[in-house]
């Protein structure tokens, strides 16, 4: 009878297996089973379900005695499942040592290839660890350097899972040991990365190049097992003198690439080695500013116990570490910077000291370091803003705090005339507003138009803070010096009827003119249709 599919009482045709006693036989290594099958004439060659001959599911369970008796009963050495594999290569898949030998005694092919993947069956023994499998088809003259579709060896495939037998056996045997897979990579390159670190050694014992990069990125085996944090294969690298200071295409070291991943043992080791402390990348980053960007304290103090420059600039805005230390909130790093003597007020390519930067952030912590440390309060940017002025105008009133207590300059302007007071209530940052006024902050403080506090809040309708500035005691006529618009005239124009309100009940001129039309507060008005402002600039004091 045809062999049934229990599961979907599918009925195969007698190309498969008529027993399914023989079938179990081959998985169970039933030899007595599989001798009766022969005797009543089963097909020896027929595929069954699962895609399986008999030899292969032998070889599979290395049942060496039935494997034995099904080749000796004609069974094709080369048939293969749909992808390829044959009995050959499950055996040495699965470290069925003596099916293995058996199969090459017999004259199976040792280099057919896996048509799914282009591998061979030294490659899958290598892969999988099998050593007695690898050393029986080296012996039988497999391809040592046959290569997966991706270009990878049997070396290549042992040294990246740290098959360090495997690895040892194709060395001795004579495998290409800087064989590149397609992505360049060499099997030392992949020990490193993988950190196997004995397959490393061994690879070096035998003379692999240690400097061999990738072709994508330019970074070498010490490279990777320095990102990897992988220190064994560090110090077996430096000791075999692989190159300290090759470069990837963005300039980085593997001093760089240590700092920027936290890996402090490979630092410590690239440093003893004699790395050069201050390789710039491409856009000018150091070791040491890259390890402060990214909060790696260990490798920052390492770095600064060695020499490095702390001051050194990114050539591509001219921040340093200190700068980044302050933009990212890194506390210690920046307590580190200072006590080893960092600049405190260098500037960015825009001007920005690391105090700028930390009040801008609102990392008050670093805003306090700094102040303590002596950082100056009122440098200014290329644009002639302040710390305090930064503060304000983002709203970070912890630090307008801080920088008010500190004794910056409250009244210093930036190039066109604008104070701290000013631009915290441009942005209508009211407990910014508060403190500086508390602080003494000039209210009528005007920009080179003449424009003033007040007259930015009315025109935004920041009525909140305009009541303090109007509480205040700030000048509610003060026009602008370029057309001589009142706040009360600019709240009427932009129909910020709250702020009006507060503005006439202040005392406000409703008749005061702008020079430059004649036109009045009720007129402008009226030409923007701001009919509720037209009623109020009606009802109160007979406005014209």
């Amino acid at each position: 009878m045809p062999i049934v599919n229990q599961n979907t009482s599918e009925s195969y045709p007698d190309t498969f297996f008529p027993d399914q006693a023989f079938y179990r036989a081959c998985i169970n290594g039933d030899l007595d089973q599989v001798e009766r099958s022969l005797a009543e004439g089963v097909n020896v060659n027929a595929v069954m379900i699962g895609d399986f001959t008999a030899l292969m599911l032998a070889s599979r369970w290395g049942h060496m005695d039935t494997v034995k008796r099904l080749i000796n009963a004609g069974a094709n050495l080369e048939a293969a499942r749909s992808n390829g594999a044959t009995a050959l290569f499950i055996a040495a898949e699965y470290g069925s040592t003596d099916c293995v030998n058996l199969l090459i005694n017999a004259g199976a092919d040792v280099n057919t290839l896996r048509t799914s993947d282009g591998i061979t069956p030294l490659f899958i023994a290598a892969w999988k660890g099998n050593s007695n499998c690898v050393k029986l088809l080296i012996n039988a003259g497999a391809n040592l350097d046959a290569a997966h579709w991706n270009g990878a060896t049997a070396l290549y495939i042992a040294a990246e899972p740290g098959n360090t037998d495997c690895v040892e056996i194709l060395i001795k045997a004579g495998a290409d040991l800087d064989a590149r897979a397609k992505n360049s990579a060499t099997p030392l390159y992949i020990a490193a990365q993988e950190g196997n670190s004995d397959c490393v050694q061994l690879l070096i014992d035998a003379g692999a190049n240690l400097n061999t990069p990738l072709t994508s990125d330019g970074s070498t085996p010490l490279f990777i097992a320095a990102a990897k944090g992988n220190t064994d294969c560090v110090k077996a690298l430096i000791k075999a003198k692989a190159n300290l200071e090759a470069r990837t295409k963005d300039g980085a070291t593997p001093l760089y690439i240590a700092a920027w991943k936290g890996s402090s043992d490979c630092v410590k080791l690239l440093i003893i080695a004699g790395a050069v402390l201050d390789a710039r990348t491409k856009d000018g980053a150091t070791p040491l500013f890259i390890a402060v960007q990214e909060g790696n304290t260990d490798c920052v103090k390492l770095l600064i116990i060695a020499g490095a420059d702390l001051n050194a600039a990114r050539t591509s805005d001219g921040a340093n570490p200190l700068h980044y230390a302050a933009l990212k909130g890194n506390t210690d790093c920046v307590k580190l910077l200072i006590i080893a003597g960092a600049d405190l007020n260098a500037q960015t390519e825009y001007g920005t000291t690391p105090l700028f930067i930390a009040a801008k952030e609102n990392n008050t912590e670093c805003v306090q370091l700094l102040i303590n440390a002596g950082a100056d309060l009122n440098a200014r940017t290329g644009y002639g803003t302040t710390p305090l002025f930064i503060a304000a105008q983002v709203n970070n009133t912890d630090c307008v705090q801080l920088l008010i207590n500190a004794g910056a300059n409250l009244n210093a302007q930036a190039k066109d005339g604008a104070t701290p007071l000013l631009i915290a209530a441009l942005e209508n940052n009211t407990e910014c507003v508060q403190l500086l006024i508390n602080a003494g902050a000039d209210l009528n403080a005007a920009l080179l138009t003449g424009a003033t506090p007040i007259f930015f809040a009315a025109m935004k309708g920041h009525s909140d803070c305009l009541k303090l500035l109007i509480n205040a005691g700030a000048d509610v006529n003060a026009a602008r010096t370029d057309d001589g618009a009142t706040p009360l005239y600019i709240a009427a124009q932009e129909g910020n009827t709250d702020c009006m309100k507060l503005l006439i009940k202040a005392g406000a001129d409703f008749n005061i003119c702008r020079t430059s039309d004649g036109a009045t507060s009720l007129s402008a008005a009226a030409l923007k249709g701001n009919t509720d402002c037209v009623e109020l600039l009606r009802v109160n004091a007979g406005a014209e």
